[in-house]
């Protein structure tokens, strides 16, 4: 189920932050602030801790992610760790607005995939794997942040989230006393409910996109329960301040099924692998194609894991049906997964973690028809520890691995 989520009110997400003055903001939902609403709204009609528990874990909350509201939407996701663009000219060259295109944003995962497996089959190239931009032969860069994709007029269109700000110089009260603390000075700095516009110069109002999954056949109770939460609480900080007011509605989500994405990842793979086989000095020794299945696993949210001793690690071991799979290629790098439970009063534990738009991908021996249930609920579920705290989402061959050409 896709739900869109559309600010009324500035949001604060807290984000991680020094003992400063200043306070940022995540440019995304986290689905955990979501839940703890949710909780939070059940609490005050009075149902009991154990009929919360229930409730809540009839549906697997995923991040929901920021796009422009604009005819034609399909859906919005981060962009991975593989995406690089011109370091001179960034940005889409499908961007809606002229003036802001750039030279392209491609997809290296495939492509270096395809070198590293034919090295492993011994294959020898005249040069080392490299990028350049097409249009002016600059270097190319990673590609951080969100993109959102639409369909107007049988033609589709890339753009990046580009996030307004609303910041507001507030005077620290004493807890204590109540009153105004002298010298004592702290900005927020929230999301505004707009961002730019994709299709015309000027703002558009802003939303937030995401995936509910229903774990049993009382979920459709339990979303309907989730929808009136969230139009009536506040999301994020400062409640009482003017932040965090948003309403929800339904929305018809766009993604590729899983099936078109594995099968369409695996023929760019064999394509690619063509391609740079013909640039090998000893060619004919290669085989015509990759041997076994291959899918990649593309984190939606920062994800917790622990290799075979119990150690935390940034690369995920996967068990599927009697496989074991250990990831051939990855890009990753740390980060730090914490949070504030309100329930306690106390923040959460903090531990290692992937960070979001993380790529690693697998190898499988087997069918395809074996594997793609294994993918559909690991898909649904998730990755790594604490999942019901929306850590360890996750994203089967992100449709954005195909982009391998400059758009």
């Amino acid at each position: 189920m896709w739900l869109k989520i559309k600010p009324r009110e500035p949001l604060l997400l807290g984000d991680i932050r020094p003992d400063a003055q200043f306070l940022p903001s995540q440019k995304y939902i986290p689905g955990r602030i979501l839940r703890g609403a949710w909780a939070e709204w059940l609490l005050r009609q009075g149902t009991s801790s154990e009929t919360i528990l229930q409730q809540v874990a009839r549906l697997h909350i995923g991040n929901f992610f920021p796009a422009p509201e604009a005819p034609g939407f399909l859906y919005a996701l981060p962009l991975p760790m593989s995406a690089l663009e011109c370091k001179r000219e960034g940005g889409f060259a499908t961007e809606p607005h002229p003036n802001r295109r750039g030279h392209g944003i491609v997809d290296i995962l495939l492509p270096s995939l395809a070198y590293r497996l034919l090295e492993q089959q011994d294959a020898r190239f005249p040069l080392p794997f490299n990028i350049r931009c097409r249009q002016c032969q600059d270097r190319m860069e990673p590609a951080n942040g969100f993109y959102a994709v639409y369909e107007v007029h049988g033609r589709k269109y890339h753009t990046m989230f580009r996030p307004y700000f609303h910041a507001q110089t507030k005077v620290a009260l004493s807890r204590h006393r109540r009153a105004a603390t002298e010298s004592m000075l702290y900005t927020p700095s929230a999301l505004s409910p707009h961002t730019d516009d994709p299709m015309k110069t000027g703002a558009s109002p802003l939303m937030f996109v995401g995936r509910v999954f229903l774990r049993d056949d009382k979920g459709e109770d339990a979303a309907t329960s989730f929808r009136e939460a969230l139009s009536r609480m506040a999301i994020g900080a400062m409640h009482t301040r003017g932040y965090g007011r948003v309403e929800v509605e339904d929305v018809e989500g766009h993604l590729p099924p899983l099936g078109e994405r594995l099968k369409a990842f695996n023929e760019t793979l064999r394509r690619l692998w063509m391609d740079i086989r013909s640039l090998a000095v000893n060619p004919g020794r290669m085989p015509d194609g990759p041997q076994g299945i291959y899918f990649s696993i593309d984190l939606l949210a920062p994800g917790i894991f622990r290799d075979d001793s119990g150690v935390p690690a940034l690369v995920p071991i996967l068990r599927l049906g009697n496989q074991t799979l250990r990831p051939i290629l990855w890009m990753t790098r740390p980060d730090i997964a914490s949070g504030w439970s309100t329930a306690w009063g106390l923040p959460k534990p903090t531990r290692l973690a992937a960070r979001m738009g993380s790529v690693f991908v697998y190898q499988w021996e087997g069918a395809e028809d074996s594997l793609l249930p294994l993918l559909e609920a690991l898909e649904q579920e998730g990755i790594g520890e604490r999942r019901d705290e929306g850590f360890g989402e996750c994203l089967i061959c992100h449709p954005f691995h195909l982009e391998v050409e400059e758009k």
